[in-house]
C-alpha cells in the first residue's frame, strides 16, 4: 500500500496550521489549512497552495501560493531552513 500524506487512512484531508510571510511582506496565519493544488509546476517553483478550511473540513477563502522558504510556523513549532 503507498503511503499518502495528504489524506488520512479514512479519506479525510490532513490539517494543519501553518504561518508564512506573503510576496507584499505581510505576515498570515492559518489556523486550520490544507493542502491543494495550483495552475503551476509546484515543484519547480519551490511553491506550495493551502488553503483555508473550517472545523468540519470545508474550504473557504482562496488558495494561497506560498514559497516553502517563507514559511515561519508550522503546527505551533518554529520553521528553520
Amino acid at each position: 500500500m503507498e503511503l499518502n500524506h495528504t489524506h488520512t487512512s479514512d479519506g479525510k484531508s490532513v490539517v494543519f496550521s501553518i504561518k508564512f510571510i506573503k510576496k507584499n511582506g505581510e505576515l498570515v496565519y492559518y489556523p486550520r489549512a490544507r493542502k491543494c493544488g495550483l495552475n503551476m509546476h509546484l515543484k519547480a517553483n519551490a511553491m506550495r497552495g493551502v488553503e483555508q478550511v473550517t472545523m468540519d473540513g470545508r474550504p473557504f477563502g482562496h488558495r494561497t501560493p506560498v514559497k516553502i522558504w517563507n514559511i515561519v510556523e508550522f503546527n505551533g513549532e518554529r520553521v528553520k531552513i
